[in-house]
């Protein structure tokens, strides 16, 4: 059985596209993470930003769709360690969601995001039960950190926050990726006929809710070698024959 981190070199059915798509994550994923540890030394947040809005949106679109669509439909078994493996990939699914919705929060906080958070978990930690006094007290823990050290030091800080939960992040996504295709890639195989395949990976390479329906699959494309993307190509034509 191949892995994402393998060439891939034909597909024995249509559902091993997902090595191809998990591959064209993890080199983004690895690139975002370069540029998070880049923008400790001052590199530019811009382009880190950019790659992360990327990054979670094909990741979260893609779970969404793996949960309705390939999923779903399945039953799910008992691995010899008690492990039920659809229940768990939903699980896994939900923590990537957890980690990506405050990643994103995180970077939409600016370069104060770490002082924000330490001064709104000290503001907690004093019990105050009154919203408005509670939200007083995170301003002036804030001013605090802030005026004890300096500006700069809070960029510094913010910055390293950022690229330990990037780095979190693109672990937990390589990890999901691994056990999916171990424990969950058998089972659509099993389970699903070929044309059921085929009509699933469209849904997981074409946005049909999306003015750009294509925005999955050329992304896909865009990271990978020439060989890669003419088996995307032929998976391409499969699903066009199918929808004839």
């Amino acid at each position: 059985m191949p892995q994402f981190t393998d060439e891939v070199t034909v597909f024995e059915s249509p559902i091993d596209v997902m090595y191809l798509m998990h591959k064209a994550f993890m080199i983004h994923s690895e690139r975002t993470e370069a540029l998070a540890d880049k923008a400790q030394s001052g590199g530019d947040i811009q382009a880190l930003t950019e790659a992360l809005d990327g990054w979670l949106a094909q990741l979260l679109y893609h779970a969404r769709i793996e949960d309705e669509f390939m999923t779903g439909p399945l039953k799910d078994t008992l691995l010899q360690d008690g492990r039920a493996p659809l229940k768990e990939n939903e699980k896994e699914h939900d923590e990537l969601r957890r980690q990506g919705g405050a990643l994103a929060d995180y970077v939409k906080q600016g370069d104060s995001a770490s002082l924000k958070s330490e001064a709104a978990s000290l503001a907690l930690a004093m019990e105050d039960k009154d919203h408005a006094e509670l939200m007083g007290k995170v301003e002036e823990v804030e001013k605090a950190i802030a005026a004890a050290i300096g500006e700069e030091q809070v960029l510094a800080r913010t910055r390293r926050h950022l690229y330990q939960s990037v780095m979190s992040f693109r672990v937990t996504e390589f990890d999901h990726f691994e056990n999916e295709e171990a424990f969950v890639l058998p089972l659509v195989k099993d389970q699903m006929s070929d044309a059921e395949e085929l009509e699933c990976v469209r849904k997981l390479l074409f946005d049909d809710e999306s003015s750009d329906p294509r925005w999955i699959i050329d992304f896909v494309a865009g990271e990978l070698e020439d060989n890669e993307r003419e088996l995307l190509n032929e998976l391409e034509k499969q699903i066009q024959n199918q929808s004839k």
